[in-house]
């Protein structure tokens, strides 16, 4: 039977390949983003919406049929400053974008979702680890892990399990403001020796969905670099 992922943030490095990686195995997508292009080169339906905005989402679920796997993936990050440096405007956009829009869209995702369903929500290996410079993007990225947990009881009744995935550094735009020194210095201290790369996050959404066994648990996916 024909299964169906949607992907928030499906125009972002991370979205597109878990995208292309879901498509390989069988499943029909529903691609959401605000920003950014969809890869035209993976076949499914798209849809623009903030998830900032909980009016959007809303609307955006009202006709989105059944679903089996849901992906939220939608996340920005801000130029690194000390918490005392950030504006009010950048940290509500970092709550409300990381945070406020894991909440929307899996509060109206839920009643689409089919019994033995899994989300997944792309976290960041900051969230155990926090970094200086990073405060609020590390605290949203926490609040993530705690969402997860928190709604794998919560759901666990209805036959659908929770799971979230932290990323360690990633070789996406989002990481491109790094000098090739201070990704040089990284990489030194990352056991396997390289950044990670969108398909290696992508594999660990693979990997949640088909061991129906794990459930409430965060997946660190780092090459081992602990900061």
């Amino acid at each position: 039977m024909l299964k169906t992922a949607l992907i928030t943030g499906a125009t972002g490095d991370i979205g597109r390949e878990i995208a292309k990686t879901l498509s390989k195995k069988g499943f029909e997508l529903l691609l959401c983003g605000n920003k950014g292009e969809f890869d035209a080169q993976i076949k499914g339906a798209q849809l623009r919406f903030d998830v900032s905005d909980a009016k959007q989402v809303k609307k955006a679920f009202e006709n989105i049929g059944k679903i089996d796997l849901l992906v939220c993936c939608a996340g920005i990050s801000e130029e690194e400053k000390l918490l005392i440096d950030t504006s009010d405007e950048d940290i509500n956009k970092l709550v409300a974008t990381n945070l406020l829009g894991t909440i929307y869209t899996i509060k109206y995702a839920l009643p689409h979702i089919n019994r033995g369903g899994v989300i997944v929500n792309i976290s960041s290996f900051l969230a155990r680890n926090g970094c200086s410079c990073e405060a609020v993007y590390s605290a949203t990225k926490g609040a993530i892990v705690s969402l997860t947990k928190s709604l794998a009881k919560e759901c666990g009744a209805f036959g659908i399990r929770v799971n979230s995935i932290s990323p360690g550094y990633i070789d996406t735009k989002m990481n491109s403001e790094f000098s090739q020194e201070e990704k040089n210095a990284l990489i030194d201290k990352t056991p396997v020796g390289r950044f990670g790369k969108p398909s290696d996050v992508a594999d660990g959404v693979v990997f949640l969905y088909e061991n129906t066994f794990i459930n409430g648990e965060d997946v660190t996916i780092s090459g081992g670099l602990e900061i």
